[in-house]
């Protein structure tokens, strides 16, 4: 089957682009979106100048969009580091040696979160469990040849609310998951997390 020609055709096929064959008025050639848009290298780097502009020219709301919608913006975020894994983690090595009192803190914040986090209640069951998951997310990492983490299922600090440092609390999920989810509200029921793979 040919690729539509038009707009219309598309839309009648349910599909989400067209091709003209004409080039577009930055001389590329290429598949166009719906809208119009073209796909071409020229057009994809010029509507990548005009975002980051805009965001350059309008800080407040492009901070308030980002506050308004953090699983986008997760999700944005972990796309990149998944495609530009090698990048990510030099520069996440370079950030960490040019700021080891923000490393030091959030080490702190972090140590501080799980002791006022910890319930009164924090007995022997529960360090069985956390040392067992430890264990756990190790031997996952040599069997299966990826990171896995120690999760709290509630997070210790999200916006919307805490979860306890203790048993019930605690999940092993692959690492690129636990990046993803941050301090947000999500694979907070046990095995919720499979769904996601």
């Amino acid at each position: 089957m040919s690729k539509p020609t038009n707009r219309k055709q598309a839309q009648d096929l349910g599909l989400k682009t067209y091709f003209t064959g004409k080039p577009c008025k930055r001389g590329g050639v290429a598949e166009r979106r719906l809208n119009g848009d073209c796909l071409c290298d020229a057009c994809l780097v010029f509507t990548r100048q005009l975002k980051a502009k805009w965001s350059t020219d309008n800080p407040e709301k492009n901070k308030a969009w980002r506050e308004a919608h953090p699983e986008k913006m997760a999700e944005y975020k972990q796309a990149w580091q998944e495609k530009n894994k090698d990048k990510y983690e030099q520069n996440l090595k370079i950030w960490k040696k040019d700021n080891p009192e923000k490393v030091l803190t959030y080490v702190h914040q972090r140590i501080a979160a799980k002791i006022k986090r910890t319930p009164k209640w924090y007995g022997e069951f529960d360090a069985f469990v956390m040392h067992e998951a430890l264990l756990l997310s190790s031997r996952r990492n040599a069997t299966t040849g990826i990171k896995w983490h120690m999760d709290h299922m509630i997070p210790l600090r999200s916006k919307t609310a805490s979860g306890f440092h203790c048993a019930a609390n605690i999940q092993v999920i692959p690492e690129a998951l636990n990046v993803r989810k941050r301090n947000t509200m999500t694979f907070t029921k046990p095995h919720e997390w499979v769904n996601a793979l």
